[in-house]
């Protein structure tokens, strides 16, 4: 399969509609408890066990060194250690924390999203992962702990403009977190990024102590190497941060690093509930290879649609017993 044809494989397993019944029946699927969730979850993964992810131009990621590694030691969960890493291929290794700030469009979500990570290792395959701490999104999302959840930001700016300029604007809604900056981007410069961060990385995702109940949850995501061999360096003249207010002392008051890549990039990600084993380049390159997109479903709502039926009768069963409490009364 050649570049082309996965990026556009990727985009195919992406329908707007199937997106948009997702985004209206998530707010009814909450009358449900999280367990009847992960079934009809789990029951979607196994008919369709990968996803389309495309994270648009220009995500932003906001690399800071942490400063209390007790602290961050505290936020991951069994069986990761912290672990020292590169943003770009020629820094000096750190113990970092990230905020990954992009917009995309998925087989389950469309919107803007800011995830929070620590950078470990995971004890048990010895591969870097990017640990998912928290995060502040304008659309639907899922994890471990909460299940199915509503967006949990209204104040979402996430854009550039034809100026060169960068503008982040985010508001959690509990007020908890918040961060605000611009940033030139005209002036960054294309480097080469740190294979083991950037590629190994993406093979290990996972959730953090507050984010999961049973563990990481790892996942891994499947793309062309290419697709994260390089990245626009940001240099600290050319940004201007306002806020942040998320994790107070835990990181240093400003970045170390700021990498933003300009172009679209394209991954078939694990549903959730389902979990890939990829241990390196070589599997990676064979697992994309494997892919045919004339055999892969596009996302199935059908789990979900019972899901809503459930809890609209649920809902109404609710109501009408309320009205017959108040009349008995």
């Amino acid at each position: 399969m050649n570049k082309i044809d996965f990026a556009k494989g990727v985009e195919r397993l992406i329908n707007p509609i199937s997106v948009g019944t997702l985004h209206f029946m998530q707010s009814f699927n909450t009358l449900l408890p999280r367990s009847i969730q992960e079934k009809f979850v789990q029951a979607s993964s196994k008919k369709t066990p990968f996803m389309g992810f495309v994270v648009e131009p220009y995500g932003m990621f906001l690399c800071y060194e942490i400063i209390d590694l007790e602290k961050a030691k505290s936020l991951l969960p069994d069986g990761f250690k912290l672990i020292k890493t590169k943003i770009f291929a020629d820094d000096e290794p750190k113990y970092y924390s990230i905020f990954g700030c992009v917009r995309a469009h998925t087989s389950a979500f469309w919107g803007s999203r800011t995830e929070f990570y620590i950078i470990a290792e995971d004890e048990s395959t010895g591969l870097l992962s990017w640990i998912i701490i928290d995060y502040v999104t304008d659309t639907i999302s899922y994890d471990n702990k909460n299940g199915l959840v509503s967006p949990n930001s209204d104040k979402f700016v996430l854009t550039t403009n034809y100026l060169g300029k960068m503008f982040i604007d985010i508001e959690k809604k509990d007020n908890t977190h918040k961060l605000k900056l611009e940033a030139n981007i005209e002036n960054g410069i294309m480097k080469k990024i740190d294979e083991r961060l950037w590629l190994e990385g993406n093979l290990s995702i996972g959730y953090g102590r507050n984010l999961s109940d049973n563990g990481a949850g790892i996942f891994a995501l499947r793309f062309e190497p290419g697709e994260t061999d390089r990245a626009l360096k940001i240099f600290d003249k050319d940004i201007t941060m306002e806020l942040n207010t998320w994790y107070s002392g835990l990181f240093e008051k400003n970045p170390s690093q700021v990498a933003c890549f300009p172009y679209a990039q394209h991954f078939i990600s694990d549903s959730p509930g389902h979990s890939s084993v990829i241990k390196n380049r070589q599997e990676l390159i064979a697992a994309a290879n494997k892919i045919d997109f004339d055999k892969v479903k596009v996302y199935s709502t059908k789990s979900f649609k019972i899901m809503f039926l459930i809890s609209a009768i649920v809902s109404f069963s609710t109501t009408v017993l309320l009205v017959v409490l108040l009349i008995l009364k």
